[in-house]
C-alpha cells in the first residue's frame, strides 16, 4: 500500500509540476521532470498493486473456482473497456487492474492533449492520429466535444509529441482490451466440469 500510495502522489506531483511549469515558461522546460515523475509515479503505483495481487495469490488458490464469465458478459464488458480504460476489468471484479489501467491510460491521454493544448483531437489535422484515437472511444468522444471549438492559430511547441501521447494512451487501451479477452478465456478454461461435460 506505501508503494501505491506514493506511486499515485509522485503521478500527481507529476501532473501539477507539468501545469505550472507551463503557465510559468513558454518553452516548458520542466516537461521532462514532469513526464518522468508521472511514469516513475505509474511504475511505482503498478509494483504497488502486482505486489499487493502476488500476496492475495495464495489464498485465491484456497477458494473455489468462481463461475465461467458469459459470451453476453465478456462482449459487454469489451464494450464498457473500448469506452471508458479499465472499466471490462472492474465490471468482473478485477479492481487491482481496472484502476492500474485507468489511471496509466487516461494519464497518457491527459498528458497529450495537455502537450497539444488540445488541437490534437480533430479529424481533419491528422486522420492516422485519429484512428489511433478510436480504441478510446469515450475519453476521445469527450475530448473532441471540449476541444472541437480550438483552431489551430499559433505555433504550438509540443503539438506532434501530443498526437503521439494521444495516439499511444489510445494503442494502450487496445492491450487493455485484448487482456481483457484473454482473462475471460482464462476464466472459461479453468471452470470445473461437471458431470455432463467431458473432463
Amino acid at each position: 500500500m506505501v508503494r501505491l500510495g506514493g506511486g499515485l502522489a509522485l503521478t500527481l506531483f507529476g501532473c501539477i509540476f507539468f501545469a505550472v511549469s507551463q503557465a510559468q515558461d513558454e518553452q516548458n522546460r520542466g516537461a521532462v521532470i514532469a513526464i518522468l515523475a508521472i511514469l516513475g509515479g505509474l511504475s511505482l503505483a503498478g509494483q504497488g498493486l502486482r505486489g499487493h495481487r502476488e500476496g492475495a495469490t495464495d489464498r485465491e488458490e484456497a477458494l473455489p473456482a468462481g463461475p465461467p464469465i458469459s459470451a453476453e458478459r465478456t462482449i459487454l464488458g469489451l464494450l464498457a473497456a473500448w469506452v471508458l480504460p479499465g472499466l471490462g476489468h472492474w465490471i468482473i471484479g478485477r479492481r487491482g487492474k481496472a484502476i492500474l489501467f485507468f489511471a496509466t491510460i487516461t494519464t497518457c491521454f491527459l498528458l497529450g492533449v495537455i502537450l497539444a493544448q488540445g488541437r490534437n483531437l480533430s479529424y481533419e489535422r491528422d486522420s492516422v492520429y485519429f484512428l489511433a484515437y478510436m480504441f478510446n472511444a469515450g475519453e476521445t468522444g469527450l475530448g473532441w466535444l471540449l476541444t472541437r471549438g480550438l483552431e489551430l492559430t499559433h505555433k504550438i511547441p509540443y503539438l506532434q509529441l501530443g498526437f503521439l501521447y494521444t495516439a499511444v494512451a489510445c494503442l494502450l487501451n487496445l492491450v487493455a482490451m485484448m487482456d481483457f479477452v484473454a482473462t475471460c478465456t482464462r476464466n472459461a478454461d479453468n471452470r470445473p466440469a461437471t458431470g455432463g461435460e467431458e473432463a
